[in-house]
């Protein structure tokens, strides 16, 4: 039996149509594969929450909001959460409306409560308004608006009493300004001289890289000279000899310890000291006890016989 176009036609348009539906409900939120348990919400006011809008359990899409309605003087709002996230909602949990940010909308989220029961399918949430930054700037706008207000008029008020200061110090700031200025251009030929003097030190280090990079690398062998030499270890080895040499002075060891810690050596030093000194103060004063030198190969004892004999001569001459 041949089917009629009829029917065909018909059958058609209603698969259509029962695909247009759905896919309405999906773009409404409501996805018709997915079983979901359904709750109910009062609120006193719900500005910017529309039907679809999403509801959240922690941060996660868990349904939609299916209906929004007055009733007895509030707003009935049905939602729709799937079943598989209903054993974690708490028959004492709270729905919360609120925006998602400055630019978005209004949506519904679940404060999972702390009861061991589980709410119910068809259970209401208590319901309350999520407190979020544009109520803060609702809340706080007048006070910020008289808060700024104040400050605007506090700054007219200081501006306009100091007004001729504040006209004097922009004449000062000129006059600086104008100084630094008349400087700049009066030393502008000194500024490029030392630029280019800067150039020409420039110029030259760049000539002289390969003396540099030459005194650098004699400098590198020479510590690498000394490194190897040991110089610190035999200037330690040293040090630690004359340490021991003057441990060994400290104890009145040897010539020069019994010099400095031997009392008796020192006195008699001392007193060859005072001797020299004694003898010489006598050699100056009868150099010719010590020292006999004559032109004419005189002796000394000669020189005091005639000595002797002039001064009998002047004694009788005075007696007379």
């Amino acid at each position: 039996m041949k089917i009629r176009r009829e029917f065909k036609i018909g059958v058609f348009a209603v698969i259509v149509l029962l695909v247009s539906w759905w896919g309405i409900k999906w773009l409404g939120g409501q996805n018709l594969l997915k079983n979901s348990n359904i709750y109910y919400v009062y609120f006193d006011d719900v500005s910017g929450l529309l039907e679809s809008s999403r509801v959240q359990l922690r941060g996660v899409e868990v349904g939609n909001v299916r209906d929004i309605a007055l009733e007895d003087g509030r707003v009935k709002v049905e939602i729709a959460i799937e079943s598989k996230y209903a054993d974690m909602i708490a028959d004492n949990s709270v729905a919360e409306i609120g925006s998602t940010g400055l630019m978005g909308g209004m949506q519904v989220f679940i404060v999972q409560g702390d009861s061991d029961r589980v709410m119910e399918d068809g259970a209401t949430f208590e319901g309350r308004r999520r407190t979020d930054v544009m109520d803060m700037l609702a809340d706080k706008g007048g006070v910020l608006m008289d808060d700024l207000t104040a400050t605007v008029n506090s700054i007219k008020a200081l501006l306009d009493g100091n007004g001729d200061n504040i006209a004097e110090l922009i004449a000062n700031l000129e006059s600086v300004t104008g100084t630094i200025d008349g400087v700049l251009k009066s030393s502008a030929s000194g500024i490029e001289g030392a630029v280019q003097n800067l150039n020409t030190f420039t110029t030259s280090l760049a000539a002289n890289t390969e003396r540099i990079e030459s005194v650098i690398e004699n400098v590198d062998s020479l510590s690498t000279d000394l490194a190897e030499a040991d110089v610190v270890g035999k200037l330690t080895t040293t040090i630690s000899s004359l340490n021991s040499v003057i441990a060994a002075i400290e104890d009145g060891q040897g010539s020069a310890g019994k010099l400095i810690y031997d009392p008796e050596l020192y006195n008699s030093l001392s007193e060859a000291g005072d001797n020299l000194a004694l003898l010489l103060e006598d050699l100056k004063a009868n150099p010719m006890r010590y020292v006999h030198f004559s032109l004419f190969g005189q002796s000394e004892e000669k020189a005091a016989k005639k000595a002797a004999k002039q001064a009998e001569r002047e004694a009788r001459r005075a007696e007379k």
